[in-house]
């Protein structure tokens, strides 16, 4: 794993909180690490969002981030040994999506049902042959637990396929776009799901900055 204290503060609270709670050394370097990713997870949230209301796609933006977080909270999938390149790949990924899903929406509507239905077939599958996807560093181990991420990850995915059904059907002036953020997002979710999301993940991790 690299090394993840790139940002001045993380060791400064963390050896503050250890100070004033008693922790032990390799408890203050795991404190590190959390203040490290959680503080990394919403920079990059912010800068996304920012990124998709200069783009003119916030509230794509903020769905697909959504989406993503009760996908991957339940279904897991391959993420970056990077908290840094996570964030890299929220703050490019997600306005992508809602810029695609806008220029998307501005053809006939049968392309949308298409993708929809694509979106929610890949889903689905995608989640009841592979959820949930752990990682080495946080291994499943409970079979209940297993069970339970997949029940949970089932159940978004089909609340996620009525809404997009609903959205088809929806005479709003942003349902169109709304509904393919959805759908692409779900189709990108489900890929990090496979060998081939991992594989990809990898590839990016392995590739040397500076």
């Amino acid at each position: 794993m690299e090394d993840l204290s790139y940002l001045f503060f993380s060791k400064r609270w963390a050896n503050y909180l250890t100070v004033k709670t008693g922790l032990s050394h390799e408890q203050e370097l795991v404190l590190t690490y959390v203040i490290e990713v959680l503080t990394l997870n919403l920079l990059s949230i912010a800068v996304a969002l920012i990124l998709g209301m200069l783009l003119g796609v916030l509230p794509g933006t903020a769905a697909g981030i959504a989406i993503a977080f009760l996908f991957r909270h339940s279904a897991g999938g391959a993420h970056s040994n990077s908290p840094w390149r996570c964030g890299i790949i929220t703050v490019t990924v997600y306005p992508a999506i809602a810029l695609l899903a806008m220029k998307l929406s501005m053809l006939d509507k049968s392309y949308a049902d298409v993708l929809t239905a694509l979106a929610i077939i890949v889903g689905l599958s995608a989640i009841i042959l592979l959820a949930p996807v752990d990682s080495p560093a946080a291994p499943i181990i409970s079979p209940a637990r297993r069970k339970r991420l997949k029940i949970s990850a089932l159940i978004i995915m089909l609340i996620l396929s009525m809404l997009l059904i609903v959205l088809s059907q929806n005479q709003w002036i942003y349902a169109r776009q709304l509904q393919l953020c959805i759908a692409v997002s779900v189709i990108w979710l489900s890929f990090m799901l496979t060998r081939q999301g991992h594989k990809m993940f990898s590839y990016v991790d392995n590739i040397k900055i500076g």
